[in-house]
């Protein structure tokens, strides 16, 4: 019933890397687990281990409410567009789900790597809110990637970084959650496959706690480059060697 060593090990160390320097869990550890069990079984794996960082992510920090209130339209939006993302996961082919995850995590590792900073007309604010928050949720309950979305839309508003953080967390959790809710829904989060999303729940918060001792321990740029190579990494890994791949 316990994760695999393997699992186990890429649990850990993407959860440190997400602890020490901020780097996406998910975008490193779901083309890494997908390498080996399939996109869907990391999905479903990493499901409980995402939702406790993220719950770990805002715990004791006070968020003004004001921007909460402003960001509800995205998160609502977001929240329906996590579960279809779940659905989409669900009736996507296997072959699909790979290549379209593989890919989608090597776009955005160059897009990271070349700087450029999008940013949304939101002379519109409300249906920039409804689509950005459809899109990212929809990218995050199907795979994780949801996340360099929703700072393209929170640094769209003008928000300070301090600020920006607090609404991401909190986004992300809302689509995490609904995420969890609708893998329930749907059959996949069954007793055996909960338990075995529950125990590597550990690993998760063991890396993700330690990540945060050791943060500002060496320079973030380090941590960034760090980040970019293993995602790159688990991408290559998933279209290779995940089911259906090259080898």
């Amino acid at each position: 019933m316990w994760p695999s060593w393997e699992q186990t090990l890429i649990v850990f160390a993407a959860a440190l890397l997400e602890g020490a320097v901020g780097f996406d869990f998910g975008l490193v550890a779901a083309p890494a687990l997908g390498s080996l069990i399939g996109v869907l079984n990391a999905v479903v794996l990493l499901s409980l281990p995402n939702l406790s960082i993220a719950v770990s992510k805002i715990l004791g920090v006070k968020t003004p409410p004001d921007p909460v209130r402003r960001l509800m339209p995205f998160i609502g939006a977001g929240g329906l567009g996590a579960a279809a993302g779940v659905i989409t996961l669900i009736v996507t082919p296997p072959i699909v789900l790979k290549w379209g995850t593989g890919l989608l995590v090597l776009l955005i590792a160059a897009y990271s790597l070349s700087r450029l900073r999008l940013q949304l007309d939101l002379r519109d604010e409300s249906f920039f809110a409804y689509l950005a928050g459809l899109v990212s949720g929809w990218l995050s309950g199907l795979t994780y990637a949801g996340g360099p979305l929703i700072i393209i839309y929170l640094d769209s508003l003008q928000m300070n970084r301090s600020r920006m953080t607090k609404m991401m967390n909190i986004s992300a959790l809302a689509f995490t959650a609904i995420q969890v809710a609708a893998l329930s829904g749907t059959g996949n989060l069954l007793p055996l496959s909960a338990a075995r999303s529950l125990l590597a729940v550990f690993p998760a918060l063991a890396g993700f706690l330690i990540g945060r001792r050791i943060r500002g321990a060496f320079a973030p740029e380090v941590g960034y480059t760090v980040g970019l190579s293993l995602m790159t990494a688990a991408a290559l890994a998933l279209l290779i060697f995940g089911p259906g791949g090259w080898k």
